[in-house]
């Protein structure tokens, strides 16, 4: 289960994350103009660990050989992003951060890089000269202790693929979080020509937004029905998750995105494309006869 740790209300409601170039590589890459930056802050993440809330969750102070800064990831936020025509596109101008894992005893522990790239005009003069301090500066933000639970990305995509008949090799993919109706992150995964293709919860908690019997994408038999109440693996040993249909999750997604319903979890009707096509079709017949309609009375 996880439990989040430091969180800070005003810090998260004017957080905007910096973006400087678009990469197929998750993982924070030796080359890109962040590393250095990213790894010089290892003693605030110690720091922020071990003299913050999640020390009282770990019950030991964590080392520093246990934090591995070149494990950061680069998480994309981007509630709007489902609803682009051309989904690479949209991420390179999506906020992101970076997020340091950290693996001691049986937590996992993630840490969130940030920076405040403007301040906005309507919060408190006091608020304002905080965040200044910080202005355009990757800092430490909140930390995320799971408890029993192994949350690695990238072997969880990996294995996700593998168990749903699908080479990883040939695919790439990126991690989102605040995808309306899920929350949690989870991986867009893109095929070859650079098309989403699927979407798959990286992380326990995003598999209980998919309620109802949502279509798999997997290999050499029927697309198997997922119940809603299906109890899925705490992770420990890397166990895969469902793989969905990308279209399938952009459309329950941008509907519930439209309906402005709060919270998590997005219902899955096996109907609900065919009766948006028959409205549609039935809309511009109704159109075609009101004009035929009226030229028949001129």
């Amino acid at each position: 289960m996880r439990k989040i740790i430091g969180m800070i209300a005003l810090f998260s409601l004017v957080l905007n994350f910096s973006f400087t170039s678009y990469a197929t590589e998750r993982l924070i890459s030796s080359n890109g103009a962040e590393y250095q930056e990213i790894l010089s802050m290892k003693d605030d993440v110690l720091y922020h660990i071990n003299y913050g809330g999640a020390r009282t969750e770990l019950n030991r102070d964590v080392e520093a050989d246990e934090i591995e800064m070149e494990r950061a990831y680069k998480v994309y936020a981007n509630s709007e992003l489902l609803k682009a025509k051309n989904i690479k596109q949209a991420l390179e101008s999506s906020h992101y951060i970076w997020q340091i894992p950290v693996y001691t005893d049986d937590f996992t522990i993630l840490v969130d890089i940030t920076k405040v790239t403007s301040i906005p005009d309507d919060i408190p003069e006091d608020a304002k000269e905080m965040l200044k301090d910080d202005l355009n500066k990757w800092t430490v933000g909140a930390v995320y202790v799971y408890k029993a639970e192994t949350i690695d990305y990238g072997n969880t995509v990996m294995t996700s693929l593998v168990e749903a008949g699908y080479s990883s090799d040939e695919y790439l993919y990126e991690i989102v979080s605040g995808i309306p109706g899920i929350s949690y992150p989870v991986a867009i995964v893109f095929d070859a020509d650079e098309n989403p293709e699927f979407v798959i919860p990286v992380e326990k908690a995003a598999t209980h937004a998919f309620n109802g019997a949502w279509p798999t994408a997997a290999v050499n038999r029927e697309k198997a029905a997922i119940p809603s109440d299906a109890q899925y693996s705490s992770n420990d040993d890397i166990n895969g998750f469902p793989v969905y249909y990308f279209d399938d999750v952009a459309r329950a997604s941008n509907s519930y995105n439209q309906s402005g319903i709060g919270g998590v979890g997005l219902p899955y009707s096996k109907n609900a494309f065919e009766k948006e096509v028959l409205a549609a079709l039935i809309f511009g017949a109704s159109g075609i006869l009101l004009v035929s309609s009226i030229h028949k009375k001129l």
